[in-house]
């Protein structure tokens, strides 16, 4: 038997033993991921379901529109999937104490790659699942489809998924081979991002353009029609596969399936032969090219000691964070895709026409713009901002020798946390903001409430985090999976809910006329939503700081 079908049988061993063991996690854990997994379900299904049901009302266009939206959803599905195999396949390939210890074995490349490919398939395609069941679910329901049909596009799903997954890794190892690195790397991405935003504004100019009545419509109102709808994509493969079976075409769907299945068996061997070659000397890259992340280092050590000024522990403490952060792809790249997938779609409102609308819906979109950047920051605030305090507990030793205090460095934490977060939630707020042409009152409250957010959504963090320390764990998985970790997530989507909801509803009152009559009341009803709002930011992210402080004051390390 090969090596790699023995460690991909070991690493599915430990899947099951994991699943196993569900009876060891801790109650809360369980209630709350299954209930949010059914919710999620349901919620997903019943939006599909009255989409289609939506789209079907407008007669014979739906039979035009039904199949290129498919090919549309499969192509954004098709995207997230290959940035989220390509950070999943790197943090396999040189991150992972395991590979360094399989690297000692007697297993070939080529396995290993096969291997790797198969565990980052896993790792990233998971959350697809969880959205293209509700999609075709819905779907099937709506059109009253067999068995037969659903359990076929579950099917045709897979060599998709393996497909997308494929070719992230492929795309990762040529960038970490090639890409030149340091102020070249940084010219050549300034360079990259002012041709792509030329491109998107000759696109939008000329989208119009070679294209039929019907074409040009959905173009012009759904961007990246025309990509999605492009013969060579994947994700056309797999909608006409679905839908051709779904229409009794079977010739045509077969076809389409071994399309798909083919290419993923070509780039798997290609994927096998070119790892085999470009891995050894790509890893020895990683290891041995200090030079460039050296420079970085020490010009971002020099910033940091010119703005930071006070104590120098807490810079050192300060820089040390930023750094770890920079240096791990794992982290910022995952940042980086959320909040670039947000920041494209706020900068498609206006191509999308909803600045025109009406100024109830304006307010009501932007609200709900908000509500999805605040819920991106609880998850990444639970994800990296929670275990940070846990990471720091085996060198802790550290602390008690030097001029600080355990506090002193949680503070720390939480400031780095909550500039970051409201730097960024800013940004992408006056980014939606203003494609949706807000009222000044929705400005204000737009401009109040992220700042809060991110004080709130840091504070709560960095405080649980503290509360619930765990010693001597290595790995945030191991950490989140904690009672800790799942309190916090859980008090995290309440407190975007608690402090999204007051102050849209009162926005959303005030757009329709309905909050009162009365003129003298509605100079109140501004200062009062903005001093709730800063009242329980302030409560939600100062309690938890205060009461992690008081823990770690007593701890003794």
């Amino acid at each position: 038997m090969r090596p790699a079908f023995l460690l991909i049988r070991n690493h599915l061993f430990g899947v099951r033993t994991a699943v196993m063991n569900w009876r060891e996690e801790p109650i809360l854990k369980l209630l709350f991921v299954g209930s949010f997994s059914v919710g999620w379900l349901a919620g997903l299904s019943i939006l599909f379901y009255e989409s289609f049901e939506f789209l079907y009302r407008l007669g014979g266009a739906a039979f035009f529109l039904i199949p290129r939206l498919f090919t549309l959803f499969f192509m954004g599905l098709g995207f997230m999937l290959l940035l989220s195999g390509a950070v999943t396949a790197y943090a396999n390939l040189f991150q992972t104490p395991e590979i360094k210890r399989i690297l000692t074995w007697p297993v070939p490349v080529r396995d290993l790659f096969y291997y790797n490919l198969v565990k980052s398939t896993l790792m990233s395609s998971w959350a697809f699942f969880f959205i293209i069941i509700p999609f075709i679910g819905a779907y099937g329901v709506y059109r009253e489809w067999s068995l037969f049909l659903l359990l076929w596009s579950a099917l045709c799903s897979v060599p998709f998924v393996m497909l997308c997954s494929g070719l992230g890794m492929l795309l990762m190892l040529i960038l970490v081979r090639w890409v030149p690195r340091g102020r070249t790397l940084g010219l050549l991405g300034g360079l990259l991002l002012v041709y792509i935003g030329y491109l998107a504004v000759d696109y939008t100019r000329t989208m119009h353009q070679h294209q039929t009545d019907d074409v040009m419509v959905l173009v012009h109102f759904v961007p990246g029609m025309q990509l999605a709808t492009f013969p060579l994509m994947p994700n056309g493969w797999l909608s006409k596969a679905i839908l051709s079976i779904a229409s009794k075409d079977w010739g045509r769907g077969v076809m389409y399936f071994t399309l798909l299945t083919s290419s993923v068996g070509a780039l798997f061997l290609f994927l096998a032969r070119f790892g085999a070659w470009i891995y050894p000397p790509t890893l020895q890259r990683q290891l041995v090219g200090t030079t460039s992340w050296s420079t970085q280092a020490s010009g971002l050590s020099r910033f940091m000691n010119r703005a930071l000024v006070g104590y120098s522990p807490s810079r050192a403490y300060a820089i040390k964070d930023a750094l770890v952060f920079l240096r791990d792809p794992a982290q910022w790249t995952q940042c980086l895709v959320f909040f670039g997938l947000l920041g494209l779609y706020f900068l498609n409102l206006g191509s999308l026409g909803y600045g025109d609308l009406e100024p109830i819906w304006n307010n009501l979109i932007s609200f709900l713009n908000l509500f999805s950047l605040s819920a991106v920051m609880s998850s990444l605030g639970a994800r990296f901002i929670f275990p940070h305090m846990s990471l720091e507990s085996r060198t802790l030793w550290m602390v008690g020798l030097a001029p600080t205090s355990l506090p002193r460095l949680m503070m720390i934490k939480f400031v780095l946390a909550g500039l970051t977060l409201g730097f960024v939630g800013i940004l992408l707020a006056q980014i939606s903001m203003s494609m949706l042409e807000v009222s000044s009152m929705g400005r204000l409250l737009g401009n109040v409430l992220m700042p809060a957010m991110a004080f709130a959504l840091a504070g709560l963090s960095t405080g649980l985090g503290s509360m619930f320390m765990e010693l001597g764990v290595k790995t945030p998985a191991q950490i989140l999976s904690g009672f800790g970790g799942t309190l916090n997530l859980i008090l995290s989507l309440l407190t975007v809910i608690a402090l999204i909801l007051v102050p849209g509803a009162v926005s959303h009152s005030i757009t329709m006329g309905d909050l009162c009559t009365c003129p003298k009341c509605h100079p109140y009803a501004i200062p009062a939503t903005i001093a709730y709002i800063i009242g329980a930011a302030a409560l939600i992210g100062g309690i938890p700081l205060w009461m992690g402080a008081r823990v770690l004051a007593k701890r003794d390390y």
